[in-house]
């Protein structure tokens, strides 16, 4: 038998299975992101019982199965881990939805996944704490959008370099640049671009140089034009559309 295997967890979606077993994606500091399947998770009050639902911070332990994509869980604890309390808003529960969805879009099965862990624990805790703020949401985008491979440009225009001026107003953000291009070299990009103000690329700028946690107390969040740039990127990167993008809209 495969030995028992432990990890601290975020999960990210449930299913039922069965009459009362459930399937669990979870995204794991040590194991990367896995499914599992808990057997009798819907009776077991001992072993699961309020422990695998969507945001529970827990930690599993599991067993590999020889030929099966789907790792059996054997038990979930709290363990210590700090607890996302977001049911009390339905702020919080639009944003956190969007954050567990985005994180398992960029994920991959059992790849390397502690620095997404790390990320998605920090900006659940950050509404828990703060609410459903925009700045929140928005360094939790770049943040793992850095973390996935995608290092957006707010500092300099990608087509001549240089750092806009303080008194720059107005930029374009060209998704296949993957950054902001200059008034001066606007000629030079394709026209898919999305035009944003000074103060919103200043905002970017400065919400993906800070951890998360400090988020809340950044000066203003960006606007809705560095909204729809960033919606634009995802729709490049991502596979699906993001069902909880609709919720959020209404609520964020």
């Amino acid at each position: 038998m495969p030995a028992e295997e432990s990890s601290a967890a975020i999960v990210l979606r449930t299913r039922d299975y069965s009459e009362s077993d459930r399937i669990v994606t979870l995204l794991t500091l040590n194991a990367g992101k896995l499914g599992g399947i808990a057997k009798g998770a819907k009776q077991s009050r001992r072993r699961f019982e309020r422990k695998l639902e969507v945001f529970s911070h827990v930690m599993v332990y599991f067993r590999r199965r020889p030929h099966g994509e789907l790792v059996f869980l054997t038990r979930a604890e709290a363990a210590g881990l700090p607890p996302f309390d977001l049911t009390d808003d339905l702020g919080k529960i639009a944003l956190g939805s969007y954050m567990v969805e985005l994180a398992d879009a960029l994920s991959r099965e059992e790849a390397e996944s502690a620095g997404a862990y790390r990320i998605l624990a920090a900006a659940l805790g950050a509404v828990s704490r703060h609410g459903a703020g925009r700045a929140i949401r928005q360094a939790f985008e770049l943040n793992l959008l850095r973390w996935a491979g995608y290092q957006l440009e707010f500092r300099q225009c990608q087509v001549c370099g240089r750092t806009p001026s303080e008194n720059a107003t107005a930029f374009v953000f060209v998704p296949s640049y993957g950054g902001i291009v200059c008034q001066r070299c606007r000629g030079a990009a394709p026209e898919s671009f999305i035009g944003m103000t000074g103060d919103s690329v200043a905002a970017l700028a400065h919400l993906g140089s800070i951890p998360i946690a400090e988020a809340a107390a950044a000066p203003h969040a960006a606007g809705r034009d560095a909204e729809a740039a960033l919606a634009r990127f995802f729709a490049t990167v991502l596979d699906r559309k993001l069902r909880s993008v609709e919720f959020l809209q209404r609520f964020v």
